[in-house]
């Protein structure tokens, strides 16, 4: 006999794949995947779209969930903590490379590029899907950004590979949450520790909360088509990876559920 949060999540399983697809973002989640680049980058212009004016209520619906509304907060406050340390940056020296390991549209670093457009401060976004990066990349042309970028796996030991200039800054955006390994977890942060610049930043963010995970995980898939697998992290454990690798955390933000908290750590 099925249980009650069975049959809701069942419920919501045929909504979703009805009417659910006359708005533009859950018809965006079930093709593109609850994970991808394209859709994290509808999330952020919260501009409701649908197939009619029902399909763009339930967009609307779609867009303020809580769930949207603390990703758009992660954003804002990693652009908050990326701009502190290129500030921190500056003081040292008079030029600024950051990289961001699994970048998708990287929205938020085009943001940071735009407010430091006078200064050196330029960025690599790296990515498994190269479309969000020609997009990037496309819209920092356009306004004179100095932003490259690489086709790159943000696990793979190979890619983690610089020339003559390391890394200030280093980001990873969403990135742990769609893994709960924790030797996975501290690979990455291994990789990202051992490339930084002496005193470099590291500027990340966790999942420490959701609304409701369970019924999340049951409805969407990942950019992969694979079942959604979101993970959450505490702050005790993520402080002691942080300290075991040699991180010091410096600063952290978050949104008022703390359900994503943004890392501002230095090595």
């Amino acid at each position: 006999m099925k249980t009650i949060e069975n049959i809701k999540i069942s419920a919501i399983k045929t909504v979703v794949n009805t009417v659910g697809q006359w708005s533009d973002g859950i018809k965006l989640a079930s093709t593109e995947g609850f994970t991808s680049g394209e859709m994290l980058d509808y999330i952020y212009k919260n501009k409701a779209h649908g197939k009619n004016l029902v399909g763009k209520f339930i967009d609307k619906i779609y867009l303020n969930h809580r769930g949207w509304r603390v990703v758009r907060t992660r954003k804002d406050n990693l652009a908050q903590n990326i701009k502190e340390a290129v500030y921190a940056t500056l003081e040292k020296q008079n030029d600024v490379f950051i990289c961001d390991v699994a970048s998708g549209p990287a929205k938020y670093i085009l943001e940071v590029l735009e407010d430091f457009k006078d200064e050196n401060v330029y960025a690599q976004i790296r990515d498994i899907d190269e479309r969000w990066l020609k997009k990037a990349k496309n819209i920092a042309d356009e306004k004179s950004l100095k932003l490259e970028y690489k086709v790159a796996d943000a696990l793979n030991n190979k890619d983690f590979i610089f020339g003559a200039k390391s890394p200030d800054i280093m980001v990873a955006s969403g990135f742990y949450d769609w893994f709960n390994d924790e030797k996975v977890l501290r690979k990455s942060m291994n990789l990202i520790y051992d490339v930084l610049n002496e005193n470099g930043y590291f500027v990340f963010s966790v999942q420490t909360g959701h609304v409701d995970l369970e019924m999340t995980n049951a409805v969407f898939k990942d950019f992969n088509n694979k079942p959604l697998a979101m993970a959450i992290w505490s702050d005790e454990k993520i402080a002691e990876i942080l300290d075991e690798i040699g991180f010091k955390v410096i600063g952290k933000k978050s949104d008022k559920y703390d359900n994503y908290q943004v890392y501002l750590a230095q090595k």
